[in-house]
């Protein structure tokens, strides 16, 4: 039997659960928010990059589809090129599962992206 103690418990935690909600929503949308956001593939994008437009667009395209599932576009500047290239990249690769192909485009991609600076995004 449920005492007059645990059903005032029960009547807050309901109250508090829309409170609860409410807060979660705000952060969800705080967190997902970026001011930093993937540039498309763009003729200035092209200039920094050896690459084809084909590749970089595959690599645009994988990115949001795979990588921005997860996380928010980060600055591929803030990153030494080292760790793109030997951690960052294979290791997120792995995890989503990319074929090397797309690992390559991806990798193409961010390291033409990382040549433009962020306000111009």
């Amino acid at each position: 039997m449920i005492t007059a103690r645990q059903l005032e418990k029960i009547n807050l935690s309901a109250k508090h659960r829309h409170l609860l909600a409410g807060v979660a929503i705000a952060l969800l949308v705080v967190s997902c928010s970026t001011g930093y956001m993937a540039p498309p593939v763009s003729p200035q994008l092209l200039q920094g990059s050896r690459e084809s437009s084909a590749i970089l667009q595959r690599g645009y395209v994988v990115h949001q589809a795979k990588c921005a599932k997860c996380h928010p576009f980060e600055n591929p500047a803030n990153y030494e090129i080292s760790d793109l290239t030997e951690n960052i990249v294979p290791e997120m690769a792995s995890e989503s599962k990319l074929n090397h192909a797309d690992e390559q485009a991806v990798l193409a991609y961010l390291l033409a992206a990382r040549k433009i600076p962020a306000q111009q995004q």
